[in-house]
């Protein structure tokens, strides 16, 4: 039962990777081809998209944290939390990176979002400041992603 959980925790880890890492790479090479363009194609279909994209990362997210809670348990560590070894601390590293990845994505759909989508009238800012602000945030939440990868191999060593 226990090789089951393992298998099926890694598939759920790489499908919830597929859909978050693979997701802000597509969302990165979208915006760059949308930016090279004169006409104004490429952010019609950006904006059309992003309701997509969004749900696309949460539950890209979601499938994270489940995997890698389900994995953490199937191990059966001494506590949740193992500080004093390295493996501890590169995963408290992980999971403070997952918390600033999320609360950057949840400022950009709820802050952002709605301008760039011009839905709402009050708009202290244009859409093409929506624009910009959502490329800049996203693309720091790509750089997070890539380290929080990083350190997700890391971990794979640090028990050596």
């Amino acid at each position: 039962m226990k090789h089951v959980l393992e298998y099926v925790g890694t598939l759920v880890h790489l499908l919830g990777m597929l859909l978050f890492v693979g997701g802000h790479i597509w969302f990165g090479l979208c915006t760059a081809r949308a930016e090279q363009r004169q006409q104004r194609d490429g952010e019609r279909f950006l904006t059309a998209t992003l309701p997509l994209f969004v749900s696309g990362f949460g539950i890209g997210i979601l499938l994270l944290f489940v995997s890698g809670l389900l994995k953490l348990l199937v191990w059966g560590e001494p506590g949740l939390i193992f500080l004093p070894d390295l493996y501890g601390w590169i995963l408290f590293g992980k999971l403070l990176l997952y918390i600033i990845i999320v609360g950057n994505g949840i400022l950009i759909e709820r802050r952002y979002v709605p301008y760039a989508l011009a839905k709402r009238t009050d708009a202290p800012l244009s859409p093409s400041a929506a624009w910009a602000q959502i490329k800049l945030r996203a693309r720091l939440n790509l750089l997070l992603i890539l380290v929080v990868v990083a350190l997700g191999q890391t971990l794979r060593f640090s028990r050596l």
